[in-house]
């Protein structure tokens, strides 16, 4: 059985993560709205420009939370000479690696159902805490497209997954539909 110390911790890392996303909720969405007025983008190529973007991609790295994004164009062309890495100010914290805390906590390792046990719980605890964070997230970009009126086509996504988050629907949505929306070759383009 999960102790009562580790529902406890995952307990404190679910309260500090929600409220840190609270507190970052203001500068995200600010940092948003920059990016959706074409600020933060550079264009080394003169015939390249925030105007031509077609759709904005972002995703997030499933373990810190982290976030970039890239514009298309509407070849399937990325615009811009680099990815945006969104700045740490504007994110969640969260460097914690939960299993080995709980497995440190004492939890009988020997016995397979408490083992499956702890597993589940953890595969819980981090898909509750990867729901919050996309949902927090489509929150923030929605204000900021309603504060900018905006209405460039964005989608989110953990990263390396085969869809991603219309955040105007928020309806999943396959890479390769959402190339053939668009027109290009392929979602992924080398």
């Amino acid at each position: 059985m999960l102790s009562t110390q580790a529902k406890q911790l995952m307990q404190q890392y679910k309260t500090q993560f929600m409220q840190d996303c609270a507190e970052r909720a203001p500068k995200l969405t600010a940092f948003i709205q920059e990016i959706l007025q074409g600020r933060h983008w550079f264009f080394s190529d003169e015939n390249k420009s925030f105007a031509q973007a077609v759709a904005l991609i972002m995703e997030y790295d499933y373990q810190d939370f982290s976030v970039c994004g890239w514009l298309r164009n509407q070849n399937g062309s990325y615009l811009g000479d680099r990815i945006i890495d969104f700045p740490e100010e504007c994110l969640p914290k969260f460097d914690a690696d939960v299993e080995d805390e709980i497995y440190g906590l004492g939890q009988d390792e020997n016995e397979e159902d408490e083992e499956d046990e702890v597993w589940d719980a953890v595969d819980d605890f981090y898909s509750g805490l990867h729901e919050y964070f996309s949902h927090w997230f489509a929150n923030c970009f929605r204000t900021a497209a309603q504060n900018t009126a905006s209405t460039l086509p964005a989608y989110f996504s953990v990263h390396d997954t085969n869809s991603y988050t219309n955040l105007a629907t928020m309806q999943e949505e396959l890479c390769d539909d959402i190339a053939e929306k668009f027109g290009w070759t392929s979602f992924w383009q080398d």
